[in-house]
């Protein structure tokens, strides 16, 4: 069994069972010595799979099937291990231009390749269109970025994951307009995704992955743990130059935001889920999606998940029929 794993996030709090299970030793629980890495964007992490320098990554739900298409990504085959967290996303404006129409368009900041922005953006004009200008553009940009150029005025806010929100509003006195969990109850955030021939070749090495991340999400969902929590994704790179103060101002109210937008319960792959993913998919892609048969990748690459689903819903068969 091959037991030396290297995984990469961005530093967003979607990573928080990756991190957890490194932090907590439930990697080496099951014999496994994972090594992980905050890298400056999701272009960095795409880069490193494709070089083979990295096994897998925490990635936005629906560039796991981007990169096996080769899609707005780099083509590497890759499966979805394990949703790590439902939700976690907002829209953010800077202070004074939330809420209102602006007198000019906005520009929205948003992380690529595969965030699910568009289609997020795309919901918000529907449910919220006074938060936004009908014209607004989405201008890409690395995660780590999205802050420093909100203090700039390069762009009038963002839609990001946590903590970048919460770090918008404490330190710029930004807006937090709208939470995607409103826009779309239950949606798939985080995901950490494996090279599909590892997957293949190591079943006893996924085993072990998904019994560790498991015990991981299970101690993150405890609500006493998430100042714990915000502490580990602080404690990345991206985050080294705040001061300490704002970093605990920042896991103190960190943890009760989380309590309405981050969730890390297991999703079941449902119709909702599969339909918030070939979604977000070809708003990603852009028109080349529409020669492609996004369920059947779907499925393909969350067949991890798809099976994990299946053998929870065995368990509760089997012990209902004892009762």
């Amino acid at each position: 069994m091959k037991t030396a794993l290297r995984f990469a996030h961005i530093g967003l709090l979607d990573s928080a069972p990756l991190l957890v299970a490194e932090d907590r030793g439930f990697f080496a629980e099951e014999g496994l010595v994972v090594t992980t890495s905050c890298e400056l964007g999701l272009a960095t992490v795409c880069g490193k799979l494709l070089e083979r320098r990295i096994d897998g990554a925490v990635l936005p739900a629906p560039l796991p099937v981007m990169l096996s298409l080769g899609a707005g990504a780099p083509k590497v085959a890759m499966q979805v291990a394990q949703i790590c967290a439902l939700q976690g996303a907002a829209l953010v404006m800077a202070a004074g231009k939330g809420r209102s129409g602006l007198e000019r368009s906005t520009r929205l900041g948003a992380i690529a390749p595969g965030m699910p922005t568009r289609l997020l953006f795309q919901r918000i004009q529907q449910l919220r269109p006074e938060a936004v200008q009908s014209d607004s553009s989405l201008v890409s940009f690395a995660a780590s970025q999205l802050v420093e150029f909100l203090r700039e005025a390069m762009i009038d806010g963002f839609i990001g994951p946590d903590p970048l929100p919460a770090l918008a509003r404490l330190q710029e006195g930004a807006e937090i307009v709208v939470d995607s969990g409103v826009l779309f109850a239950g949606h798939p955030a985080g995901v950490l995704a494996v090279r599909a021939e590892l997957v293949e070749a190591q079943p006893r090495m996924m085993s072990a992955l998904l019994n560790a991340l498991s015990k991981a999400r299970e101690w993150c969902a405890d609500p006493a743990h998430g100042r714990e929590i915000w502490r580990l994704v602080l404690a990345q790179p991206p985050y080294a130059a705040l001061s300490a103060d704002l970093q605990a101002k920042l896991a103190e109210g960190g943890a009760a935001l989380a309590s309405t937008r981050f969730d890390v319960r297991h999703p079941s792959l449902g119709l909702e889920t599969f339909s918030f993913l070939e979604n977000a998919c070809r708003g990603a892609i852009g028109p080349s999606a529409r020669g492609i048969d996004l369920k059947a990748e779907i499925q393909r690459v969350y067949a991890p998940c798809l099976a994990a689903d299946a053998g929870v819903a065995a368990a509760r068969s089997k012990g209902a029929g004892r009762t």
